[in-house]
């Protein structure tokens, strides 16, 4: 029986911990699920055991989606998509997890942040992000938003404003008051867009490629 073949994961962190240190598309089963989820492990970054939960690479996805797409995920774990917040849900509340943020402009240039908890709520909570302890290079306070905020789609509003941000920002996110960052927004083929508000943004700048990835926080790196 190969390692593939195995009692299924339930992580890339697991994958990484049968020896499966190459970067690719592999199968976990998460707790509540019948069925095997495609997972996108990114087994190289500071050490590997990345789940990625939300990659933006060249703008062929459509991430205005609806509350239940959302929930599910969409597109394909090897090109852009979300891996949906049930499955992020069930994968955070297991165990204590962080969370890594990659961001990539148009001119070459890489930053990161490094949240050394992270969690999301059920869907009775409105998938309600909570985060704490902070590294990196990408600033804090134009990142994911404040702790605890629930999430917002087009056809569901949790964002503490009358403007309806999702709808207006065009993409579901943790929106506190349709704030400065937005990774699931307008993808727009250039950089600052200080006109439209709908963006690939991080504090108002149009990103070119993003990727947020969670493993156990206890991992360690063999």
């Amino acid at each position: 029986v190969s390692k593939e073949e195995r009692v299924p994961f339930k992580s890339c962190a697991d994958v990484h911990g049968a020896g499966l240190t190459k970067s690719g598309v592999y199968s976990v089963q998460l707790s509540n699920s019948s069925e095997p989820t495609q997972v996108w492990c990114d087994m190289e970054t500071s050490g590997g055991g990345w789940t990625v939960i939300q990659h933006r690479s060249d703008g062929s996805l459509d991430f205005h989606r609806t509350w239940a797409e959302y929930k599910l995920g969409f597109g394909e774990p090897a090109g852009e998509h979300w891996l949906g917040n049930e499955q992020v849900h069930q994968l955070s509340s297991q165990q204590p997890h962080v969370l890594r943020v990659e961001l990539g402009d148009w001119e070459g240039h890489h930053a990161f942040s490094l949240y050394e908890r992270f969690s999301v709520a059920s869907e009775k909570q409105h998938y309600r992000i909570f985060h704490k302890g902070y590294i990196g290079t990408a600033g804090r306070l134009s990142s994911i938003g404040q702790s605890g905020i629930g999430f917002s789609t087009k056809d569901v509003d949790n964002d503490n404003c009358v403007c309806k941000c999702s709808q207006f920002a065009t993409g579901g996110w943790w929106f506190d008051a349709c704030g400065p960052s937005n990774l699931n927004g307008m993808y727009y083929m250039s950089g600052k867009h200080t006109g439209k508000f709908n963006g690939v943004k991080w504090h108002y700048y149009s990103l070119r490629t993003t990727t947020m990835k969670i493993r156990p926080a206890d991992f360690q790196p063999s």
